[in-house]
């Protein structure tokens, strides 16, 4: 049997097998014996015909059914052997038999390609490190505050700190109501940070079924103009700032003062933040060292990862009602598609070449980390977790990041995280500040 494979683009392979008849020959007498046992011939027993009975009526028709099956036995083998990674299965584009002289058979396939890592160590990445400000505190505090408040009935907005329900309906430029565009019970926090320029104003000072009108933006951003009528005024009513409310917000019988309740608020948002941090690293580790080491991904390959996010995605959305078109699904879902897969061979064959191992230590710390969580010992997780197939492939992927992390090099960077209120003001300072440069520029011009 001649044997030729034949590479083609990117990772198609084609396998081309030439066999004589006399190769040929015992894979037809297994063709015959199992037609024999299934041919009902009048004056024998069903499965009781003579071979040669069965070959001088049926022989042709058998030996050209048979022929896909040896292409897949000759296929199959092949690939054994030669330890050949396929990607799905083959596909037979021609059978090509010359009756009692050769069989060619031609295979089509895709296999998993060989990664070779260029690109391990040494990637260059930064860290960032948050730094609270203040403001950040505040903010979280007034909004625990505001949380927890109470709304008193009232007659006017007479301060920022109050809740106003209004009705609105869009104008047309005669002034006239608009058919089908009211919208009923809005209600808005007058000191909320997101509370826009146009409404702040138009409810200022409002007093209960007062009509006013303002000048506003449609969903797509285009002018409307509005009439807006307040059915509701509720005062703001904040919770004294006690103990007993401490408790309250947070859950914990240790905070007993207002600067306590601070320091707790500080550390929860710097936690916050530096968990962000670390899985901002994280990503950026998996995108770079995916980014320095070229890997060509068989279409198969990456049609089978959408498969399985087509088929979540269907799940998610089972009774939702709408169709889902799985051709534009597809489309839009490709490039994570093969990011996903080049990032699982590069991590692959990272664990083999660096003998990444997974240890009962790696197993107890990440069951330390989940214990709070699920409010169990960690040695009872860690009982649960190292047969856990999914939990040790989870601590072994983190492992593969974390030496990723360890043989980069890192630069560390400061970045201060401010309240919404403080950014804005400071923005509007330098949006100043630059007017007034481009005014004195212009004035040296003129002069």
């Amino acid at each position: 049997m001649d044997i030729n494979l034949i590479e083609s683009e990117n990772c198609k392979r084609e396998l081309e097998a030439k066999l004589t008849y006399e190769e040929l020959v015992p894979h037809f007498d297994k063709a015959v014996i199992d037609y024999r046992k299934k041919v009902q011939i009048p004056g024998f027993r069903k499965g009781k015909a003579p071979v040669a009975m069965i070959k001088k009526i049926y022989g042709d028709a058998i030996e050209y059914s048979a022929l896909e099956d040896i292409a897949n036995e000759v296929f199959r083998n092949y690939l054994i052997e030669n330890k050949i990674p396929i990607v799905g299965s083959g596909t037979i584009t021609d059978l090509d038999y010359k009756p009692k002289e050769s069989l060619t058979v031609k295979v089509s396939f895709e296999i998993i390609p060989e990664v070779v890592l260029t690109n391990v160590k040494g990637i260059e990445l930064t860290r960032t490190k948050y730094v609270i400000d203040e403001s950040l505190v505040e903010e979280e505090l007034q909004f625990m505050r505001f949380k927890n408040a109470s709304f008193e009935l009232d007659g006017q907005a007479l301060d920022e700190e109050y809740m106003v329900t209004i009705d609105t309906v869009e104008l047309d430029d005669s002034g006239n109501p608009k058919e089908g565009k009211e919208e009923k019970n809005l209600r808005f926090y007058l000191n909320s940070d997101y509370l826009s320029k146009e409404y702040r104003t138009a409810l200022k000072n409002i007093k209960e079924n007062e009509e006013r009108e303002l000048d506003s933006k449609d969903k797509e951003g285009n002018p409307v103009k509005l009439r807006v009528k307040c059915t509701k005024i509720e005062k703001v009513i904040y919770p004294e700032m006690n103990e007993e409310n401490f408790k309250k917000f947070t859950g914990k019988d240790d905070i007993k003062t207002e600067e306590e309740l601070r320091n707790h608020l500080r550390e929860e948002i710097s936690k916050a933040y530096n968990e962000h941090g670390e899985q901002e690293i994280r990503n950026k580790a998996v995108s770079e060292i995916v980014k320095q080491n070229e890997v060509l991904l068989p279409d198969r390959y990456v049609d089978s990862i959408l498969d399985d996010y087509f088929k979540s995605y269907k799940e998610e959305h089972k009774g939702h009602g709408h169709d889902i078109n799985e051709e534009e699904f597809r489309k839009s879902n490709r490039g994570d598609a093969v990011f996903t897969g080049k990032w699982f061979l590069i991590k692959e064959k990272l664990i083999e070449q660096e003998k990444i191992e997974i240890t009962d230590e790696d197993i107890m710390k990440f069951a330390e980390k989940n214990s709070a969580m699920y409010g169990l010992p960690a040695d009872k997780l860690f009982e649960f977790y190292k047969e856990n197939p999914d939990v040790r492939n989870s601590v072994l992927n983190n492992k593969v990041v974390d030496f990723i992390i360890e043989n980069a090099k890192l630069t560390e960077v400061e970045e201060v995280k401010k309240s919404i209120k403080l950014q804005a003001e400071e923005k509007k300072k330098e949006t100043k500040k630059d007017s007034k440069k481009e005014t004195k520029k212009e004035n040296k011009k003129e002069k």
